[in-house]
């Protein structure tokens, strides 16, 4: 039986980045997947009746962050110290931000504001995150976003430009080559690269 479950629909959605930090980790896991329609029988055995939920031994934890940043200290994916544990979180909290800005393109019922959103995350949201990236990894010689080593600042890089590629293609890295580079980089880690192997193909 495996040390760790992550428990979600079947969809990448907010459970993935724990799915890859696992497999860059190189640790089984329990891939618990459900379809909707199970959610209700599901939702009163989770701790805050919403998911994704992370269960490692007989603890319990759910929110996708604090997954993320439990995971970041159990598999050594943070930081050396508290302030390239920060430096993650940076990461992880501009990470969010693009996150919030890209579904307001799926959440516009109004097609003719949908070219506008796209203009403004192409042109201004992705490459100010990049450029932010950019430096970051260019200020740490260029290896990787924090440290000496991968950590979860970039597996989370990996998992929000992955995706972002899957829809949108390279254009998204027209402004920042070097950062399409890093996530080349990233791509190649061996447990990452097992992962996309093998995990479901979904929508999202």
């Amino acid at each position: 039986m495996a040390a760790y479950k992550i428990s979600y629909f079947n969809l990448m959605g907010r459970a993935e980045l724990a799915r890859i930090m696992l497999s860059a980790a190189d640790k089984e896991f329990e891939d618990d997947r459900f379809e909707k329609d199970e959610w209700p029988s599901r939702k009163p055995n989770t701790p805050c009746g919403q998911v994704p939920v992370l269960t490692h031994g007989d603890k319990q934890i759910p929110q996708s962050m604090a997954i993320a940043r439990y995971l970041a200290r159990d598999l050594d994916l943070y930081g050396k110290n508290n302030v390239e544990n920060t430096k993650c979180d940076v990461v992880i909290e501009c990470i969010n931000d693009v996150i919030t800005e890209t579904v307001k393109l799926f959440f516009e019922q109004d097609e003719t504001k949908k070219p506008d959103i796209e203009k403004n995350l192409m042109d201004v949201v992705y490459p100010r995150f990049l450029s932010h990236l950019e430096k970051m990894l260019k200020d740490n010689s260029g290896e990787w976003l924090v440290g000496d080593k991968p950590s979860v600042a970039d597996l989370a890089f990996f998992d929000l430009m992955n995706r972002l590629t899957a829809k949108k293609g390279d254009s998204v890295f027209e402004s920042s080559p070097t950062m399409k580079k890093h996530l080349e980089k990233i791509t190649n880690i061996a447990g990452v690269q097992k992962w996309l192997e093998k995990r479901p193909v979904t929508d999202m």
